[in-house]
């Protein structure tokens, strides 16, 4: 008994611990998500003086008939497409190379998370500073070989390709650490019965690891598209959405339409939409693989 009240006394001052953090996130989260969806419902621009009086769905209205939002839309699924593809690929293969290697392992992987701890807006700059025309190593050795240099980002042809490079060298240690993970925690026994079974190491990789799997590449790709499809400081830093509007995803053209054209009730309920695009793709990436 006399356990069962310091137990319950133990949970009340956890509470009461955790209380402050929860109000704080509560109010940092809750209150400005209300009042964004308060405003995409407003016409908000932001140099005109007065109220900002209620238009009910019309924002909405206004980015569904909007053809520079469908086309960031657009670039935004190239984007999310190349980008998680690559990374979920070469992720896997740098996992399954390492599963095992208990030696190499120790030394290699956290050579290898290291782009993981720099923050997205230094790897931008840094790419930036690799794709230079004249200064950049790139086309340093581009020279070198004859071929001249290149304009990696100002060109319509390269410009999304060279931010889908700088996010994939970034983000692959992640979905090798997270599969690493996985594939650690799996029951040995299975690949044993496999290998006694006569399977090859493609067919132990196709029916035996990557169904059990599953769960894990599901979390993984999810974490990995909601990442990509928000991205902002990347393109902020190396393209600024251009040239000719190639790497002006909808997170971006979002940016543009609150902050640099003032439409604050707009880019609200383009948002929201965004919000909408996220969870259906999210929910059916999860759908698809956490069975």
């Amino acid at each position: 008994m006399k356990g069962k009240i310091r137990l319950s006394s133990s949970r009340k001052f956890a509470i009461l611990a955790i209380l402050p953090c929860i109000v704080v996130l509560l109010l940092i989260t809750i209150f400005p998500l209300i009042y964004s969806l308060n405003i995409s419902f407003r016409s908000y621009y932001l140099p005109r003086p007065g109220g900002i009086p209620f238009v009910g769905f019309s924002n909405y209205g206004g980015v569904l008939q909007d053809g520079r939002f469908w086309s960031s839309l657009k670039q935004t699924g190239f984007l999310m497409s190349g980008a998680v593809g690559i990374e979920f690929l070469l992720g896997l293969g740098i996992a399954l190379l390492f599963f095992g290697e208990a030696k190499s392992k120790n030394f290699v992987m956290p050579i290898i998370l290291l782009p993981m701890m720099v923050a997205p807006v230094i790897v931008g700059y840094m790419w930036r500073l690799l794709y230079q025309v004249q200064t950049g190593p790139f086309n340093y050795i581009l020279g070198f070989l004859g071929l001249g240099p290149y304009e990696w980002t100002s060109n319509v042809s390269t410009a999304l390709p060279s931010i889908i490079i700088a996010d994939v060298w970034q983000w692959t240690p992640f979905v090798a650490l997270v599969s690493l993970a996985g594939l650690s925690a799996l029951p040995q026994e299975l690949f044993e019965a496999a290998e006694i079974d006569g399977a090859s190491s493609w067919q132990r990789l196709i029916y035996v690891t990557l169904p059990m799997l599953r769960r894990v590449i599901a979390i993984v790709l999810v974490m990995r598209v909601l990442d990509t499809f928000r991205m902002f400081d990347k393109i902020f830093v190396m393209t600024h959405g251009g040239p000719a509007s190639v790497t002006e995803t909808a997170s971006f053209y979002a940016y543009f339409a609150g902050f640099r054209y003032f439409r604050i009730g707009y880019a609200s309920a383009m948002s929201f939409l965004l919000l909408m695009v996220t969870v259906l793709i999210c929910t059916f990436v999860a759908k698809a693989l956490y069975k």
